[in-house]
C-alpha cells in the first residue's frame, strides 16, 4: 500500500490505483473528488465549490456558500477565497448568492494587512471584483468601482515588476507559495483586461519556475522567509505539497484548498519548469537574491537584499540564508531536507534562536512595541513561546558551504528565551550521542546520514512530532554535515570520519571566531558578524545576479528568466511579455 500525506488526513490507495494519476487533468478530477468527499467533515469552500459542479449536488454546495457567506471574516485570505469561489462559480450562482457577495463587499472591512501574501490576495479579490460586481456598486472602503480597480490595478502590476526585478520579499514560502500561485492563475483567468491577464499568466510560470529550483519530492526545501510551524517541523505538509503533486506528479499526494482553485484552471506550467522540479541526477548550487520584509523603522539590521544559498542532493538539500532578523514573524532561517520513507514522518534538522521581544516586530509594524508584540500574538499564539519553531533573531548568523552548515549565536540581552533551539527528527535507524569524547550527534535516518555538532552543554527532549533540542548558553553554535549513503558508504563510516573532524573553537568564547574542516576537507573559517571563509576565499554571489544556478539564471532588473532544460533554453520575458524558446 502507498500512503498519501494530505494537511487533513492520511489515505492508503493501491500501487494498482497510481496509474489513474498520469496527467494533471486526472489529478485534478482526484482533486475536485476529494473537496467534494471533505464536504462531509466541514465548511471549506474548496469544498463547496467542489459540490456546486456536481449538478447532482449543486443545491448542497450552494447552502454551504449560503451558510458560509452569513458569518463574515474580516480575515483577508478568507475573503480571497469567497471571491475566488464567486468567480469559479459565477456562470451557475443564483442571484440572490450572488447578492450576498456584492453585500460583503459592501458593507465588511477586512483586518489590516501585515504579509506580502496578504496585499496580493485582497488586491487580486478587489481587481476581480471590481470587473465582476456592479459597476455602480459602492464598497466597504469608501471607494468607488473606478478607484478601487486604479488602487488594485496599480499595486499589482508593482508588485510582479519588483518581484521579477528585485526579487521577492514573502520569498520561497511553503505556506504563501500557494496563495501567491493561485491569485496569479485567478487574474489569468478572470481578468478582462489582457494585458492584466498575460502579466499573472507569466508570474504564475515565474513563480512556479522559483519552486522548481528548490523542490524535491514534494518538499519546497532550503530557506523561506515565512513559514507555518506544522510545515517547518514537517515540510510534506505544507501547501505547496500539494502543487507539487498536481502539477509535478512529484512526492506525496496532498491536497489543499489553493489546490482546488488553480486546479480548475486551464493554466499548465511549462514542460522545462516540470524538468527543472524533477530532475535531480547529480548535486548543484544555487543561489538567488530575495529581499527583507519593508522595514518602516531605521534599524541597525541587514539590508533589504537577502542572499538565498541550497545545496540541492538527489536524496537531500541543505540551504540558509545569513541569519539576522528578515521577517516579523515565521521565518525559517536554514534547514536540512531529506526524502522520507513515510511522507507523514518528518525528515527535516534545524536550530533558530526563540527571539520573540517587542524589537523583533517594531522594525515592521506602526504600532507602539508592546501593542505590535500584542497584535502579532493575537494572529500567532505561538510567537511569544519557546516551543515556536520558526522565526528569526538577530543573535543568529549562518555560513553554509554545501552540505557543511555553520550557525552561531550570540544571545544578547533579551526579556524572554535566551537560548538556542533546534529540531531533530524522530525517526531514525541510529541515533548515536558521542558527548563524552568528541562532541558529535550522528543519525543514520535511511539513505542519508546527519551529524550535528553543538558548541555547548544542550539536552534532547521528546517533543510531540520530533526531538527538541535545547542550549542554554548565549554564545553558542553548532555545525551540521549531511552526506548520502551513495557518498559516504556505511553509517560506521560516516560515523569514523565525522569523529575524525574536530572544529577548532579556541577563540570563539573571546573573538566569536572558529574554524572547521569538514569531512569533504574544505577549511571554513567563520567569524560572527565577519569573515567567513571557504579554503581561503570568500564564496559569494555573482554581482548583479536574481537567480544564479546552472539551470536557473536572471539578472537583476532585467525581468527576464532564462531555464536551461535539456531540450534547450526556456525565457520568461517580463518586458516582452512572452516565453520563448531556444535551441
Amino acid at each position: 500500500m502507498k500512503k498519501l500525506y494530505i494537511p487533513l488526513l492520511l489515505l492508503l490507495v493501491a500501487p494498482s490505483l497510481w496509474s489513474q494519476y498520469r496527467t494533471v487533468e486526472e489529478r485534478r478530477d482526484t482533486v475536485v473528488a476529494f473537496w467534494k468527499q471533505q464536504g462531509d467533515y466541514g465548511k471549506y469552500y474548496a469544498s463547496a465549490i467542489a459540490l456546486s459542479l456536481d449538478t447532482a449536488q449543486r443545491a448542497r454546495g450552494f447552502r454551504m456558500i449560503e451558510e458560509m457567506t452569513s458569518v463574515t471574516s474580516p480575515d483577508i485570505i478568507e475573503r480571497f477565497r469567497m471571491t475566488a469561489t464567486f468567480l469559479r462559480l459565477h456562470d451557475i450562482l443564483p442571484d440572490t448568492l450572488k447578492k450576498k457577495f456584492h453585500f460583503i463587499w459592501t458593507h465588511f472591512p477586512v483586518r489590516p494587512f501585515y504579509g506580502e501574501h496578504e496585499k496580493v490576495a485582497y488586491y487580486t479579490a478587489l481587481y476581480l471584483a471590481t470587473r465582476y460586481f456592479p459597476e455602480d456598486m459602492r464598497y466597504f472602503n469608501g471607494r468607488s468601482r473606478m478607484e478601487n480597480e486604479q488602487d488594485a490595478r496599480a499595486y499589482l502590476l508593482r508588485w510582479i515588476k519588483e518581484s521579477t526585478e528585485l526579487g521577492q520579499r514573502e520569498f520561497d514560502s511553503p505556506t504563501y507559495a500557494s496563495i501567491f500561485l493561485s491569485a496569479m492563475v485567478l487574474l489569468r483567468d478572470f481578468a478582462v483586461d489582457n494585458d492584466m491577464s498575460r502579466r499573472a499568466d507569466l508570474m504564475a510560470q515565474w513563480l512556479m519556475a522559483d519552486f522548481a529550483h528548490d523542490h524535491l519530492n514534494g518538499t519546497y526545501c532550503g530557506a523561506h522567509a515565512r513559514e507555518n510551524m506544522r510545515s517547518a517541523m514537517n515540510p510534506n505538509s505544507a501547501d505547496m505539497t500539494g502543487i507539487s503533486w498536481l502539477y509535478f506528479a512529484d512526492g506525496p499526494i496532498a491536497f489543499g484548498r489553493d489546490q482546488l482553485f488553480v486546479a480548475l484552471s486551464d493554466f499548465r506550467v511549462h514542460p522545462a519548469i516540470v524538468e527543472l522540479a524533477t530532475n535531480r541526477r547529480s548535486p548543484f548550487e544555487t543561489w538567488e537574491r530575495k529581499r527583507s520584509a519593508r522595514r518602516i523603522r531605521a534599524t541597525n539590521g541587514p539590508d533589504e537584499d537577502v542572499v538565498r544559498y541550497t545545496y540541492m542532493d538527489p536524496l537531500y538539500a541543505m540551504g540558509s540564508i545569513p541569519g539576522g532578523l528578515i521577517q516579523p514573524r515565521e521565518q525559517h532561517s536554514w534547514d536540512v531536507t531529506w526524502i522520507a520513507r513515510d511522507p507523514q514522518t518528518p525528515a527535516t534538522l534545524f536550530v533558530m534562536q526563540p527571539y520573540s521581544d517587542a524589537p523583533s516586530v517594531t522594525p515592521f509594524l506602526a504600532h507602539e512595541s508592546e501593542l505590535a508584540l500584542r497584535n502579532v500574538n493575537s494572529l500567532d499564539p505561538y510567537f511569544s513561546t519557546v516551543t515556536k519553531t520558526v522565526g528569526g533573531s538577530p543573535f543568529e548568523d549562518v555560513f553554509q558551504y554545501k552540505n557543511t552548515l555553520i550557525a552561531l549565536y550570540d544571545v544578547g540581552e533579551v526579556a524572554r528565551f535566551p537560548l538556542i533551539a533546534g529540531f531533530f527528527p524522530k525517526d531514525f535507524q541510529a541515533l548515536d550521542v558521542d558527548s563524552l569524547v568528541t562532541g558529535w550527534i550522528t543519525m543514520d535516518v535511511g539513505d542519508v546520514y546527519l551529524a550535528v555538532y553543538p558548541f555547548k552543554k544542550y539536552r534532547l527532549a521528546e517533543g510531540m512530532v520530533g526531538k527538541r533540542f535545547m542550549s542554554a548558553e548565549k554564545r553558542n553554535g553548532v555545525i551540521v554535515q549531511v552526506m548520502g549513503r551513495n557518498e559516504a558508504g556505511s553509517y560506521k563510516q560516516f560515523k569514523q570520519r565525522i569523529h575524525a573532524t574536530i572544529p577548532d573553537l579556541s577563540a570563539y568564547d573571546s573573538d566569536l571566531r572558529m574554524s572547521y574542516t569538514s569531512i569533504t576537507g574544505h577549511t571554513l573559517q567563520f567569524t560572527f558578524g565577519g569573515e567567513r571563509t571557504v579554503d581561503g576565499e570568500t564564496p559569494g554571489m555573482q554581482d548583479g545576479m536574481l537567480f544564479d544556478s546552472p539551470w536557473l539564471s536572471s539578472r537583476r532588473g532585467s525581468g527576464i528568466l532564462t531555464l536551461t532544460a535539456s531540450k534547450g533554453t526556456m525565457i520568461i520575458d517580463m518586458s516582452a511579455l512572452e516565453i520563448r524558446s531556444e535551441q
